[in-house]
């Protein structure tokens, strides 16, 4: 059973779960989505995301789906051992394509699990050949760099591509880090595309409530890397980031429950290291003693980072 659910369903309504993100440990269940990554630890062995019943369920040649009348859920698995722009761009149209055709055509929050993304040598690197390829299909569809919702993209250690997307009815509101420059402001030395996601993405529910749905987040202020090579320090510059997140979606949505994480909030944390978890966990522990948190091993986008988190929040 899972041990933390975001409500996405409106209040009084009877619930299904839309996914459920199935980490080591738990029990699989039906709809699962499997992130490829080893787990380490935590507090959490699932995350298990509800919608106001009745959720429907459906397979196709290429992706898996889940929805109900406010949100689609969707996921793709699939070979990870060509060109990563061309990959990338390929699964991007089927997803827009996808989202656009069955009615849910706003992107709310996107998972990129792709594997060796620091494969490579300067802008054949894997993840600068991902972000080639995702703004080729984000152009060919009239999106916006500044129109993309909150997203990931971890590297894996096996030959898959997971892509994984929630969509809605009706879009969200994005949220950038004063602390950071928007990630379509990078400078070209970081790749000849600029990565395409908004820090945050903000979801207003019928009840009243709203959902923050952190992108990955790392220790990164303006647009260069802080503290090289220091796992701890990073992982201070990461919740620093993240304060000064929730403090900017608490000001512009004008919802200051937003600022602090409450009781309505979980965490994942990506270490490069796996012998990197136990302090890790331990400094977060530090700044947020009852946030529920999960860690795995994953790659971060760039190689001198050690340490990403992202959360959802509620209030």
């Amino acid at each position: 059973m899972c041990k933390r659910a975001l409500d996405l369903a409106t209040l009084g309504q009877s619930q299904q779960a839309l996914v459920n993100f199935v980490f080591e440990g738990a029990q699989p269940v039906w709809p699962s989505t499997d992130i490829g990554l080893r787990w380490l630890g935590g507090d959490l062995s699932c995350e298990q995301w509800l919608a106001s019943a009745p959720v429907r369920f459906g397979r196709g040649d290429s992706w898996n789906w889940s929805r109900n009348d406010d949100f689609l859920a969707v996921s793709l698995v699939a070979a990870d051992d060509g060109d990563p722009a061309e990959t990338t761009a390929r699964f991007y149209r089927e997803l827009i394509a996808t989202v656009r055709s069955a009615g849910y055509p706003h992107l709310l929050r996107i998972w990129n699990y792709l594997s060796d993304i620091n494969g490579g040598d300067g802008d054949n690197e894997r993840y600068r050949r991902f972000c080639m390829g995702r703004g080729q299909a984000l152009a060919e569809a009239g999106l916006e760099d500044t129109r993309m919702c909150a997203a990931t993209a971890i590297g894996t250690h096996d030959d898959r591509f997971r892509l994984l997307a929630l969509a809605g009815r009706t879009p969200g509101r994005s949220v950038e880090n004063p602390r950071q420059v928007s990630a379509w402001d990078y400078p070209p030395i970081y790749g000849p595309r600029s990565p395409a996601f908004a820090r945050a993405t903000a979801v207003n529910l019928d009840d009243q409530r709203t959902v923050l749905l952190v992108s990955g987040t790392a220790s990164v202020v303006g647009h260069a890397t802080a503290h090289p090579g220091d796992v701890l320090a990073q992982t201070d510059e990461a919740v620093s980031n993240l304060a000064a997140l929730l403090a900017e979606a608490a000001s512009e949505l004008q919802r200051p429950a937003l600022a602090r994480f409450g009781r309505e909030a979980a965490a994942r944390v990506y270490v490069r290291h796996a012998q990197d978890w136990p302090v890790v966990y331990q400094r977060l522990r530090e700044h947020w003693p009852s946030l529920p948190l999960a860690g795995f091993l994953g790659d971060i986008c760039r190689r001198n980072l050690l340490v990403e988190i992202e959360a959802w929040h509620c209030a």
